[in-house]
């Protein structure tokens, strides 16, 4: 099979000229009723359902009329919230794209809806641009659903196919094959999923199939002429196409061959394979003296630097130098000796005298007699791989010093459980010697190891994959202690080991439930804010925006400006209670840069930022620019159109200074108190924001007016 088995390029974009039903689940009933306005009026082709009650809009869904696209729901609602109404229509249409728009923004809620199955998550917020934002996402989930449905069409269309076609994984198993490929080879599609490639070929083609077919599969992809054995034991001649995919699997397509007058010649097919194979090939004569090469390919000579006529006549011994070892040497005579193959790894040395490590496999051929026609064999420079090995016994060394004398803790165990080794640091924390420790069993030193869940887990475990995960210490004296462990598993000198890094986490997990009890606070009271607040302001500023088309007065923008304005208390309340709600990711941040970003966000002002800095700064990116925006904003609303705002550097900070009329003299540090403003439509929530911020980044921050006038503000950072 050629042609693709899913959606016509050309039928794509028809996908988003359909109509798209939309079922909107909201319990405000006003708000509900300006998103279906918008929404409609954003994409000619959304149709918009409200249902206040959830209860009724499932109800709507399952009638046999339903003709339903996409939901749209609320999260906070009396009868069922939107989780639970996911949950409800997950367990019908587990497909059918579901958007949560809520106004009840968290990283728990958001957490729980894409493992529940939610398509897309989003925050309610301030504008009406929200509505095309929302538009946007119910169009792209519509649009991945439908083009899912057509690839599901495709799939159909490869299961029927008269063509053999198969992936195999990495390791060369079969995981998946149509009927018409199970067919071909005389096999039922379950016994041929779980085969080995390998199988489906005699024995005397497998090899060629590594050094040729393979590669070049890999390099792009290999068509050709393929004898396979079938399950009876007959052969199987077929058209064969085979190609790799991004993740490593294999695609294998088998057409039936045409027929012809003459066979392929397998032979000639086999001496191709050599001449352009990519590793080093030699045939030998054992029947002439000292078993001499009698062809060598071109990898060979361009691996050892001879050419063709050195090389045919000679022994294989021309490579050998003063570094090679006897031992290899010896094996190799011996297999050969005893007409038996035979893999070994030994220096050898190029026609310029440069040594490389030779990985050489030999093996007899024999004729259909069974008697022995030649010998051949394979070699690959495996000089790379040599020098990483040495490294890694270098690097293990080392490791083992810092094993011994890590501040973390240590212990290596077997499968199981059986503690084996441990470092002189745990054995201070726990109280033990090192013999009293090495023998016991993981459970016997942590309580919260559960013996048979711990060894299902060891076994399931895959190698050099760490693994981190919490639990408990206990120590001789009885005492216990919670411990962060990272667990990896490991291959030492022969043994299946796993060695755990342990750490004492007993002030981290005291920090922690501080922030869940304050986060409790936090979330009562964001919840307040951003829903029963917010909500209603959304439908006074949609509402309004709706009467500016219909009339004009003079009080329009009157009350645009009140609204704007309680919308950003609104938003700058949120802020202030968020801040800290969110775990800091500290990196290295250009002032300079980010100064540029946030002064771009204050628009329509023909104030001038002047940028005095090359500073850089450790802090977490996302809250320093709320910082630096509020002061910017800050030095316009009280310094007036044509302000001038610099950022410079302190001896152990920066600071952000204005020309304009400068701090009241009695204003002191109460600027940082929430709700202290002195301009008219200020929210006064701005510089208690900068204050939060900086006490998060353990720095401080002052306020006082400038030399020359102006307010001048100090971040110190040190």
């Amino acid at each position: 099979m050629t042609g693709d088995a899913g959606v016509p390029p050309d039928s794509l974009p028809l996908l988003a000229s359909q109509e798209i039903e939309v079922l909107h689940i909201d319990d405000d009933a006003n708000f509900a009723d300006l998103v279906a306005t918008f929404l409609e009026r954003e994409h000619d082709a959304i149709t918009v359902r409200t249902e206040t009650s959830p209860r009724d809009a499932l109800a709507v869904l399952d009638s046999e009329e339903s003709s339903v696209d996409c939901i749209v729901s609320d999260y906070d609602m009396p009868e069922l919230d939107g989780l639970a109404v996911l949950e409800r229509v997950r367990e019908t249409y587990p497909d059918l794209p579901f958007v949560l728009f809520t106004g009840k923004g968290s990283e728990e809620i958001a957490s729980e809806a894409i493992t529940a199955g939610v398509t897309d998550y989003l925050q309610k917020s301030g504008g009406t641009e929200q509505y095309s934002v929302l538009a946007n996402r119910i169009q792209n989930a519509v649009e991945g659903y439908r083009a899912e449905r057509y690839m599901n069409r495709g799939l159909e269309a490869i299961e029927t196919a008269k063509d053999g076609i198969s992936i195999l994984n990495e390791d060369g198993y079969i995981e998946y094959a149509n009927a018409a490929c199970a067919e071909m080879l005389g096999y039922t599609r379950e016994e041929f999923t779980g085969l080995h490639w390998e199988v489906l070929y005699h024995d005397d083609d497998v090899q060629y199939v590594y050094d040729t077919l393979l590669p070049e599969a890999r390099d792009g992809g290999w068509h050709g002429t393929t004898t396979f054995v079938r399950k009876n034991g007959e052969e199987l001649d077929v058209e064969h196409t085979l190609s790799y995919t991004a993740d490593d699997s294999l695609i294998c397509t088998l057409s039936p061959q045409a027929p012809t007058d003459a066979s392929t010649d397998h032979l000639s097919a086999k001496a191709k394979g050599m001449d352009e194979a990519p590793v080093g090939i030699v045939l030998t004569d054992p029947y002439q003296d000292d078993n001499p090469i009698i062809y060598a390919n071109d990898k060979f000579t361009a691996l050892t630097g001879y050419e063709q006529q050195e090389v045919v006549g000679r022994n294989c011994r021309f490579l050998q130098g003063e570094e090679t070892a006897a031992e290899p040497l010896e094996e190799l005579r011996t297999a050969v000796d005893n007409r038996e193959p035979v893999t070994v790894e030994l220096r050898n040395y190029r026609k310029d005298g440069t040594m490389f490590w030779n990985r050489v496999r030999v093996a007899p051929v024999f004729d259909d007699d069974g008697d022995l026609e030649l010998f051949v064999g394979f070699q690959d420079d495996v000089t790379e791989r040599k020098q990483n090995e040495q490294q890694l016994q270098s690097h293990s060394a080392r490791l083992e010093a810092l094993f011994e004398h890590s501040p973390d803790m240590f212990a290596v165990h077997d499968i199981d459980g059986k503690i084996r080794d441990v470092n002189q640091r745990l054995c201070d924390e726990l109280g033990y010697t090192e013999s009293e420790l090495v023998g016991q069993y993981v459970w016997d030193i942590d309580p919260t190891v559960d013996r048979d869940r711990a060894s299902s887990f060891w076994e399931t475990l895959p190698p050099n994959t760490p693994h981190r995960f919490e639990g408990e210490f206990e120590r001789k004296d009885g005492s216990t202690f919670p411990i962060e462990i990272h667990l990896i598993r490991l291959n030492l000198d022969g043994e299946d080991r796993f060695v755990a890094m342990d750490r004492d986490i007993t002030d981290q997990k005291r920090r922690e439930r501080e922030l869940v009890q304050q986060n409790e606070r936090l979330d009562r009271f964001t919840s307040v804010v951003s829903h029963d607040l917010r909500n209603p302001l959304q439908v006074a500023k949609g509402r309004l925006e709706l009467l500016r088309d219909d009339c004009d007065s003079d009080h329009i923008d009157d009350i645009d400006h009140a609204l704007e304005r309680m919308d950003s208390m609104i938003a700058d309340l949120l802020t202030l209670a968020q801040t800290g709600e969110e775990a800091m990711t500290i990196e290295t941040v250009k002032l300079s840069d980010l100064a540029k970003t946030c002064w771009e966000t204050l628009s329509g002002t023909d104030a001038t930022l002047n940028i005095d800095t090359e500073r850089t700064v450790e802090a977490d990116r996302d809250q320093l620019q709320q910082l630096l925006t509020n002061l910017l904003r800050n030095a316009v609303e009280h310094g007036g159109p044509t302000v001038t705002v610099t950022i410079g550097d302190t001896t152990d900070g920066f600071y952000v200074a204005d020309d304009g009329v400068g701090l009241p003299d009695s204003a002191g540090e109460q600027v940082f108190d929430a709700g202290y403003t002195t301009a008219d439509n200020g929210t006064g929530f701005g510089l208690s924001i900068v204050e939060e911020v900086a006490s998060r980044h353990d720095w401080t921050v002052t306020a006082s007016n400038g030399a020359r006038g102006g307010a001048r503000f100090e971040i110190t950072t040190a």
